[in-house]
């Protein structure tokens, strides 16, 4: 039931507001422009997820985040030889071999159960083509990794999938006929909509070749695509970060051959380049006092050194810009049972990160010109894995996560950002310079939809999980929404330790991993976002003011509705 509201008193008056209270404004006839939803990108490295119980179910929750844009998925291993077998950080469709004379053999079969649940309605594909079949390996033995679904081992990357070709134009026809296959199975329109790119972090161990030899397969791959789909968009190199093997040294040296290199392909000049994509990650670690801490610093440090690569390139500035991982560490596989430093993703503090983190990514890469259009989550969903083991997922055998419900409510933003400020919130740079080790980051997005409602994004985020029960309050001011004959209703939806969050309840319950249905289902019913009422004051000047108290590593969303 929502609250109707004119003159009404809060709960809480102004005049007792703690004197040290964070003040948010929000301005509401001061549109910004744009706010775009950059965060409907998801991903994983095991691609035959999304055929299992798990991958089906979580694929119809991310459908219903987006009316307008689409979902984009982004899988690895959709070329990989192998039988079909599962594994962290392993999947395989088997769609390229060999007859006795070389003579190439295409099975789509499995490369099609994957590819028609990520075209479904609502649905869409960001093709990798990765990655090298075992008959196209320059180094074909030994080809598969030791595998397993509880750990992973050492030699996650390794073997003949990460190797490049040893026949250009054999990989080139491959690339083509998955294109062709593409456009026949699923329309010329539909298969050119896609975002086409090659390889996975190509400067690290995924890539068992020179730089060199990358923007070599990259011509073929690109010559391949365009020549069935010569509108869709193709790019790359999707390089980690910087710091790390040389990512920033990597991007340059693709971006100049794109520019002016030699096309292995066609022997002129650059190669097709329709967007750029890279990869930009934090860290974790445990501290001295046994506590998660994160580094939301370094994934924005990534943003912004990338973001000004690309604008010393004039012919590339204003391309559209992927991150095809953007994550507050790098190991989506490594479960937190067995690497505590990863235990955030069970709790709200990676909600709260995410939302810290999401709101600013658009605003720091215009800063250098940059089109970011998306950034992908490398979060999706594991199969056959105990409850809440801590692997980077969106849920935990179909249960929500807290970070699942921070995207609900990212989904629930308008299209057009208002002027909104909190003397919390610290300035991007700073986070850049210190992270978040001192204050927390009380930060506010605020945005209005077609209809005129407002919606504001609360949240509280600091690095050091320590401390979950402190509290922040927060003094409320809605300007210019609503003059002296129109009402407003209001809702406020939760996510903290004890909203949204399954997590706090199934560790009440004993931490059962097997628990009985009642048991699910009252996780399932834990993690459900609920949307309460919300009062507000009104002033004699219209404006609107309220009192709301933030947790330590919440989000908060007020919805304002205009009667």
């Amino acid at each position: 039931m929502r609250i109707l509201l004119s003159s009404m008193l809060l709960a809480f008056p102004l005049s007792l507001l703690a004197k040290d209270a964070v003040e948010v404004s929000v301005k509401a006839d001061q549109p910004l422009g744009e706010l775009r939803p950059i965060w409907n990108y998801f991903g994983a490295d095991e691609a035959g997820t999304a055929l299992t119980d798990e991958g089906q179910h979580l694929i119809k929750e991310l459908n219903k985040l987006s009316d307008e844009h689409p979902i984009r998925i982004r899988f690895h291993h959709l070329l990989t030889s192998g039988d079909g077998t599962l594994a962290l950080k392993w999947s395989s469709t088997n769609v390229y071999t060999e007859d006795e004379d070389g003579n190439p053999i295409y099975d789509w079969t499995r490369l099609d159960a994957i590819m028609d649940t990520l075209t479904q309605p609502g649905i869409q594909p960001f093709v990798q083509a990765s990655f090298m079949p075992q008959a196209l390996s320059s180094q074909p033995e030994p080809y598969t990794p030791t595998l397993t679904q509880r750990g992973l081992p050492k030699d996650m990357v390794s073997g003949g999938a990460f190797y490049p070709p040893k026949d250009y134009q054999k990989w080139q026809e491959l690339i083509r006929a998955w294109a062709q296959h593409s456009a026949d199975r699923y329309g010329l329109e539909n298969a050119s909509s896609w975002l086409w790119e090659l390889w996975n972090e190509p400067e690290s161990p995924y890539f068992k070749g020179t730089t060199a030899e990358f923007c070599k397969m990259y011509d073929h791959f690109a010559y391949a695509v365009k020549s069935v789909l010569p509108n869709a968009a193709v790019g790359g190199p999707h390089v980690t970060d910087p710091g790390w093997k040389n990512g920033d040294v990597f991007l340059k040296a693709f971006l100049e051959h794109c520019r002016s290199g030699e096309n292995d392909a066609t022997g002129e000049i650059g190669a097709p380049l329709d967007f750029i994509a890279y990869h930009a990650k934090g860290t974790t670690r445990i501290d001295e006092e046994g506590h998660v801490e994160m580094h939301l610093r370094n994934q924005l440090r990534t943003i912004d050194t990338y973001s000004g690569i690309i604008a010393s390139f004039p012919e590339y500035a204003d391309l559209p810009v992927y991150l095809g991982e953007s994550d507050p560490e790098g190991c989506a596989g490594c479960p937190a049972t067995l690497d505590p430093e990863r235990d955030y993703r069970r709790t709200s503090q990676f909600a709260s990160y995410t939302a810290a983190s999401f709101l600013r990514k658009q605003a720091l890469a215009a800063r250098h010109g940059g089109n970011l259009q998306g950034a992908v989550s490398w979060a999706y969903t594991f199969h056959d894995q105990p409850w809440f083991n801590g692997l980077r997922a969106l849920t935990t055998n179909k249960v929500s996560l807290p970070v699942f419900n921070a995207f609900k409510l990212f989904a629930r933003l308008g299209p057009t950002q208002l002027q909104a400020t909190s003397d919390g919130m610290l300035e991007t740079d700073t986070i850049i310079s210190d992270s978040v080790r001192s204050d927390p980051d009380i930060g506010v997005v605020a945005t209005r939809s077609a209809d005129g409602a407002v919606q504001i994004l609360l949240w509280n985020y600091h690095d050091v999980a320590n401390d979950f029960s402190s509290e922040t309050d927060i003094a409320l001011s809605v300007s210019h929404l609503v003059d002296s004959s129109e009402t407003v209703t209001a809702t406020i939806t939760r996510i903290d330790e004890h909203h949204g969050n399954a997590y706090t309840l199934w560790r009440a319950l004993g931490e059962p991993q097997d628990p009985s249905e009642e048991e699910i289902g009252a996780m399932h019913e834990a993690s459900e976002l609920v949307r309460e009422p919300f009062t507000l004051e009104r002033t004699d000047e219209g404006d609107l003011h309220a009192e709301v108290t933030l947790p330590r590593q919440s989000v908060v969303l007020l919805e304002i509705n205009r009667n």
